[in-house]
């Protein structure tokens, strides 16, 4: 150990030569050992750990996904050991045994030696030496203590840097197995797979099971392969066991060789030669190559691939002979460009090639970045499906954190709509959530919560029947600073073996899934496609940096996917004088630096920095003072809307509380506040039955204007109405602030929005209010507050003049796009043809030229291709049509100055949509009736809400006004039949669009 930190060795030895003479010292000793190795493991993987919090300390590393259960119950026990009835010399002993396995574990990880290490008790006599030596080190203790202090600062590691420590560091924890043992291990797993492993002179029966192992079979040349695997009689692959340590990639090497050997003079059938399926194991480790793949590489796999499977690859093999693996088909047949691509958007579509391209390349993790709230969910319905049908996968796993998003994967995957004719998806590919039976063999996808996986593979207990697995990972994360959750340990499950799936799809689950939980993920024998909204440093390193796209909220602001948002904080005084101001300390674009650069540094709450215990709200004697002043700032907060200096409609608005009872001290303070009824404003819980039906009541009904919630509420699309984020209490977790402020940046119609909300025309923004400081998580590009009215017409112009002067800054730059980014949600048909002709481009291009122009990602790729040079013509591309056109800059001043409804939609261009939807209709009624007078209805109304918005209807409509009088999709569902429902609105939609 000297060499990797000589701290370890002073208080090990400490620790051992007091453990029979002192043992209350022995304990000192054994606690520093295991502080000071937290300490230079914290160091080690760049994560900035608790001070003075040992448990903290350990949690946080056990999160990164560095601490296997047992390593972790090592550290534990050196921090405070029960040693029950045991003396104390007894647990002196028990900790140096500690202490050793630690150093042994650390060595190993640092080295990769894989030499077995046992303890061996010192003689007396040596004992005696070995005080003398470490009394004579101790009187140098504060010295070596302030030089290791300075080296053990927090490194700063890539995320692929990370993750190979995480990797050495899991597989260190396991002890090396002796030789003699590693064979009956390999037959064990064997077994364990559904193999039949034959004894000797048993080669004969090598047809009594679909899967036979011929043990140490002799090959031409006198050589001997270690086990052979025979399918059907036929032998199709080979093992080969080495000793720990061995290399396994040049085992595997070894291995293709006897591949080769083995089909010489064979005295058994041989199904192809060389034999393509290949294994190498020294017991712990097992590395995979299937020779069949386009340039074939070796993997690593948790357990053997089961008889089936292997009997599946041959079929797909001997029927497909240019394509015979999932990854060849992928290379082969998965068309480029199709009409199905039309119904994405096009950062869905790059994200679903970029998936595709990798996944054709051979890469087993793929990561891609995708705001909330801009079609991460069906980007992933889309993968699986384009998997599913040309690429030929067998079935794909879908893995949530969350059960209500389990059930919206599912109904997004049944009410999928193929282009082939229009079927639906669940009519080919049979969708199930999965649960503790296992899968039917029907099934070609499963959704699966987290929760659920770690019941089956890590015998962790399942949710209670209390509503908790509604209740969203970050929230669960949020209730502690420093949860003491142990790492998983996963063990061979044979309903859901680990080659169960040809591909995992991660619906941005909380980052816990790869640290902590990751061998979940890693039991399976499949590539894992991630979605994140914030790719955190732990997130990162679990993918190995492997990012293949990103879309960012900013970039969805400027497609106007998604509405921008301004924050106002609330500082609550102790004198309880409150400040009601908008901050001016906005991250700036140029402070901001490269978005892989910040999520590798962000550990999210990997290491809350701020007070330990209870999280900090706003506290009952501060309530009403809060409130008051949110009433009276909505004014000035929604000016187009006052008439008198009076707001008349109060916005739909989310208040973010602490708990159950904070809520309703909330809701009581808003009813005294604002004067209200009790259908005002109410509290919706995740847990409560009653929360699908309240949902449904403040997403369509004006008098519900404000839901007081204490976690995420519903999913995203749901949302769209709200346009206030009351937040009163603190959000330790940046991932978590941006789920929030997602709750509110989605776009919505104007005839929704009116709906919901009388005297709104148009949703612009999102108004954040801070009253515990969390928006420190995430500052907007640029904080623009004053959007609205003369002031935000003025910055306006100031800033179109700007270009013209040449002078622009790059903050000026990032402020003049979030500002025309405002307008996009306004842009009527002919205003869009007017800027288009002016500018040469569409207004949501204009608005992402000038953002990719002071995007720190975006200019460091072109300066890395062509230098300043590049940057500065970029720079000046974006501000040119603004600059060289006066015509441009009047007419985005005359959008901003003309009255909203007028620009909302053009009236001609409702009116021939009106006709044609009528024309349609009319078909589809002679075709498809008769109907009662209650079916009519239903059918009228989505004709019309067809007409007035969507060239689809979209199925979520059906729980918004006016379905909502007649009982929302239930309504729907009971009208026509459940079954016969979902098909006549697939039909009628495909007549109507």
């Amino acid at each position: 150990m000297l060499p990797y930190e000589p701290l370890l060795v002073l208080h090990g030895a400490s620790c051992e030569v007091r453990a029979s003479t002192a043992p209350a010292d022995a304990l000192m000793a054994a606690r520093q050992f295991g502080e000071v190795l937290t300490t230079k493991l914290g160091h080690l993987a760049g994560v900035q750990l608790p001070a003075g919090d040992q448990p903290a300390r350990l949690q946080t590393l056990a999160r990164a996904g560095m601490l296997t259960a047992g390593v972790l119950a090592a550290f534990q026990d050196l921090h405070g050991f029960d040693g029950g009835e045991r003396g104390e010399q007894e647990v002196a002993a028990h900790l140096v045994d500690r202490c050793f396995s630690l150093a042994g574990w650390f060595f190993r990880a640092q080295t990769g030696d894989p030499e077995p290490m046992a303890f061996v008790s010192a003689e007396a006599s040596d004992l005696r030496i070995l005080a003398h030596r470490v009394a004579s080190l101790e009187a140098a203790l504060p010295q070596l203590r302030r030089e290791f202090d300075l080296r053990v600062a927090p490194a700063s590691l890539s995320a692929s840097q990370r993750e190979q420590l995480i990797f050495s560091a899991r597989d260190a924890a396991y002890e090396p197995l002796r030789e003699a043992d590693i064979a009956a291990e390999v037959q064990r797993r064997l077994t364990e797979a559904g193999w039949d492993v034959l004894g000797a002179g048993e080669e004969d029966e090598r047809s009594r099971s679909l899967g036979c192992v011929l043990v140490g079979p002799r090959l031409a040349g006198g050589r001997r392969a270690d086990m052979l695997l025979t399918v059907g009689g036929q032998v199709v692959g080979i093992i080969e066991c080495k000793r720990d340590g061995t290399d396994l990639a040049d085992a595997m090497e070894q291995a293709g060789a006897m591949a080769e050997g083995a089909t010489d003079f064979s005295p058994w059938p041989v199904w192809r030669s060389p034999l393509p399926y290949r294994y190498v194991s020294d017991g712990r480790r097992l590395l995979f190559c299937d020779a069949h793949d386009p340039e074939p590489q070796s993997r690593l796999v948790s357990g053997f691939h089961q008889p089936s499977t292997l009997a599946r690859w041959q079929r797909e093999a001997e029927a497909d002979s240019a394509a015979p693996t999932y990854r060849a088909r992928q290379a082969a047949y998965l068309p480029r460009a199709n009409e199905e691509f039309r119904q994405l958007r096009v950062s869905q579509h790059r994200a679903v090639r970029a998936i595709e391209q990798a996944l054709e390349a051979g890469q087993r993790r793929v990561l891609v970045q995708m705001a909330t709230g801009t079609g991460r969910s069906f980007t992933g319905v889309f993968t699986a499906y384009r998997q599913l049908r040309y690429a030929g996968a067998a079935r794909i796993l879908f893995v949530t954190d969350r059960k209500v998003i389990a059930k919206q994967l599912i109904a997004q995957l049944r009410q999928f709509s193929m282009s082939d004719g229009g079927r639906r998806f669940d009519d080919v590919f049979h969708v199930e959530e999965l649960t503790a039976a296992g899968l039917a063999p029907s099934a070609s996808v499963a959704v699966a919560t987290v929760q659920r996986l770690s019941a089956m593979l890590a015998g962790t207990p399942p949710a209670p029947e209390d509503g908790s697995d509604r209740v969203s990972a970050y929230e669960t994360a949020e209730r502690q600073a420093h949860p003491a959750t142990a790492p998983l340990d996963v063990t061979y499950y044979e309903a859901l073996p680990p080659d169960a799936f040809d591909l995992v799809i991660v619906d941005d689950c909380h980052r816990g899934l790869y640290g902590q939980r990751r061998a979940l993920l890693e039991y399976f024998d499949a590539p894992v496609v991630g979605f994140s909204a914030t790719p955190t440093a732990t997130v990162l390193g679990f993918f190995n940096g492997n990012l293949v796209d990103s879309y960012t909220y900013e970039q969805a602001v400027a497609d106007g996917v998604a509405v921008d948002y301004s924050v106002y904080e609330i500082r609550v005084a102790d004198s309880r004088q409150l400040a009601f101001a908008a901050p001016i300390d906005a991250a700036g674009v140029e402070a901001k630096g490269s978005r892989r650069a910040r999520y590798e540094q962000l550990d999210e709450e990997l290491a809350h920095t701020g007070p330990h215990g209870s999280a900090r709200i706003v506290a009952a004697d501060h309530l009403a003072a809060v409130v008051t002043a949110f009433r009276d700032a909505l004014p000035t907060m929604f000016p187009d809307r006052t008439q008198g200096g009076v707001l008349g409609v109060v916005p739909k608005t989310v208040v973010f509380a602490q708990d159950g009872a904070h809520a309703d001290e909330v809701v009581e303070r808003i009813r005294d506040v604002f004067d209200a009824k009790d259908t005002f404003c109410q509290q919706i819980t995740q847990r409560d039955d009653r929360a699908a039906q309240m949902l449904r009541e403040f997403r369509t009904t004006p008098q519900f204007r404000i839901a007081v919630v204490t976690d995420l509420i519903s999913g995203f699309s749901d949302m769209r109405a709200i346009e206030c984020l009351v937040i009163l209490r603190e959000v330790r977790s940046s991932a978590y602030y941006e789920q929030l402020l997602a709750l509110g940046t989605q776009p919505i119609a104007s005839t929704e929005l009116r709906a919901v909300t009388p005297g709104a025309v148009v949703k612009t923004e999102l108004v954040v209010v801070d009253a515990v400081g969390a928006s420190r998580h995430h500052r907007p590009l640029v904080n623009v507050t004053d959007a609205s009215g003369p002031a935000g017409r003025a910055a306006l112009e100031r800033l179109l003049n700007r270009t013209v002067d040449g002078l622009v800054t790059p903050q000026e730059t990032a402020e003049l796009g979030v500002r025309l980014a405002r307008l996009i949600p306004k842009l009527g048909e002919a205003d869009g043809t007017t800027i288009q002709k002016l500018a040469g481009q569409p207004l949501q291009e204009l608005v992402a030229d000038l953002l990719d122009s002071v995007d720190q990602d975006h200019l460091a790729q072109l300066r890395e291709a062509g230098g300043e040079k590049a940057v500065e013509g970029e720079r000046y591309a974006a501000i040119y049509p603004l600059a060289e056109t006066p015509a441009l800059r009047e007419a985005l001043l005359g959008l901003y100055d003309r009255p909203t409804a007028s620009r909302v939609t053009a009236p001609d261009r409702r009116r021939r949509r009106a006709e044609t939807v009528r024309r349609r209709l009319a078909a589809f009624m002679q075709q498809a009736g008769p109907f009662t007078p209650a079916q009519l209805w239903w059918i009228e109304k989505i004709a019309d809400g067809t007409a007035a918005a969507e060239p689809r209807f979209d199925p979520t409509h059906l729980d918004g006004v006016p379905f909502s009088a007649r009982g929302g999709t239930d309504g729907f569902l009971h009208a026509f039949g459940p079954d016969a429902a979902i098909d006549l609105l697939d039909e009628l939609r495909r007549a109507l669009a």
